[in-house]
């Protein structure tokens, strides 16, 4: 990202310090002249990602429920996870979910992208659903991932997103646009017959 681009009137960078890196972020620390006074603002880059809401039918979606550390208890989600070197946003898509899940999709359409915190971080979500699925074996999880399949009605996870019960927020966003986008394409679907 070039900070020195669009930036406001009387803004200026006088300075970018690295502070940190690893495998999954980098941490800036910009120094900004507002206006002739001076503000320290941290920034971190972290590896963009795709997210697949992958329909087994027409009203049933393969989630996973994972395990996470953080909040020490286990989450429904979707299929997701960071690209990696050489990959485009639907390869890593479709690893993710024959990863997480076992399954792949035949079929996997790009709905948009997004970000969670575009104040503090930088980072592109990727996302996509994924239509006539395949089981091909075994889950390939790593050493953090404690991941099980399950399959829940489109009903079932509108009723879990109401009652604030998904946490992810990449997952929230994911479920809600995917069905959105699934519900019309039905319903324009059985318009056009």
């Amino acid at each position: 990202m070039n900070h020195e681009t669009d930036l406001p009137e009387g803004w200026k960078i006088d300075s970018t310090k690295h502070i940190h890196t690893n495998e999954f972020i980098r941490v800036y620390e910009d120094t900004i002249n507002i206006r002739g006074t001076e503000k320290i603002y941290t920034r971190i880059k972290r590896k963009d990602y795709s997210t697949i809401v992958p329909f087994i039918s027409a009203d049933r979606i393969l989630v996973i429920k994972s395990y996470r550390h953080l909040v020490n208890s286990v989450q429904i989600e979707v299929p997701s996870g960071y690209i990696e070197t050489g990959e485009d946003p639907q390869e890593a898509a479709l690893r993710e979910l024959r990863e997480e899940t076992g399954y792949s999709a035949k079929q996997i359409i790009k709905i948009g992208t997004y970000t969670l915190d575009y104040t503090m971080f930088e980072q592109v979500g990727n996302l996509f659903i994924g239509y006539d699925l395949l089981y091909e074996g075994k889950q390939e999880l790593g050493t953090m991932e404690l991941i099980q399949p399950a399959f829940l009605r489109v009903e079932e996870i509108m009723k879990l997103l109401s009652e604030g019960k998904i946490l992810n927020a990449s997952s929230i966003v994911a479920f809600y646009r995917a069905i959105d986008f699934h519900l019309n394409m039905q319903h324009n679907d059985i318009q056009e017959t």
